[in-house]
């Protein structure tokens, strides 16, 4: 897997836990309506279903904030104990501020278009800060630590997916082979060739699966239709027009494509 396809991994990645979040938050929204709506049953008090709909964007909102919270940390991401503990203590000051002052923004905006007599700034600013100030800046403190935790929970997830064997198919064999041993795999249809340190074997499965599991550290895209075991490169000499061939530690020679340069670059400096 390359670079490029790590980057998209991760974005899919994130894109599904993004859902994940939406959902939620569509969930605590309606909760939020629904006691609101047991509230003024049991008190005996009014319920306006504009009025509980407009506040309770306020849950809503965590949607977007922390979207945007996941890409601050992942741009920033402090080492240090003590440097983690005053990014999260700015970190859940900032992003409260910036939560609440634009849920009331929000809501005096809708409420002047919405109601002939509209809110006040200040009466929904201090309503919000005595009633879900407290919620919120918890929230904020201790999401860069769950955001940290998860991401090191989905490390360790693909760091356990990466298999150091991979089995090939071949008609009605399956054959065991350390990946180690791998110097590329080269797409030769119907099938896809798997060359080892001692042999060439067909497997029935496509480039793109074993490319999902052989290790993207090791294993490279360097053209459409092969990827190569890095640790096997012992020479990379250019083609005058953008391409280099690379040779591998058993002599053979296979075809850098420009057009993938973005995955094998770094391997003309190293």
């Amino acid at each position: 897997m390359t670079t490029q396809k790590l980057s998209k991994a991760n974005n899919k990645l994130l894109n599904a836990n993004f859902r994940v979040i939406i959902l939620f938050g569509i969930i605590i929204y309606g909760l939020a309506i629904l006691q609101d709506y047991l509230f003024s049953r049991f008190k005996s008090t009014g319920f306006y279903w504009s009025d509980t709909m407009l506040y309770n964007i306020y849950w809503l909102l965590f949607i977007p904030f922390i979207k945007f919270a996941n890409y601050v940390y992942s741009k920033i991401q402090p080492k240090t104990l003590l440097n983690k503990f005053l990014y999260a203590l700015l970190f859940g000051i900032v992003f409260s501020v910036l939560h609440i002052f634009l849920f009331t923004s929000i809501f005096i905006l809708l409420s002047n278009a919405i109601y002939p007599i509209p809110h006040r700034f200040l009466t929904i600013l201090k309503n919000v800060i005595s009633n879900q100030s407290q919620i919120t800046i918890i929230t904020y403190l201790f999401l860069p630590f769950i955001i940290e935790y998860l991401n090191r929970k989905k490390q360790q997830k693909k760091d356990i997916s990466i298999q150091k064997f991979i089995t090939v198919k071949n008609g009605p064999r399956r054959i065991k082979i350390d990946a180690s041993t791998v110097l590329f795999v080269q797409t030769d249809r119907p099938y896809t060739a798997v060359f080892s340190i001692n042999q060439k074997l067909l497997h029935d499965e496509s480039l793109k699966k074993l490319e999902e599991l052989l290790d993207p550290k090791v294993f490279i895209r360097i053209h459409r239709s092969v990827i190569i075991n890095k640790n096997h490169i012992t020479e990379i000499k250019s083609r005058k027009n953008g391409d280099y061939d690379g040779i591998l530690t058993n002599g053979q020679s296979v075809r850098f494509s420009r057009h993938y340069r973005q995955n094998w670059n770094v391997l003309l400096n190293h």
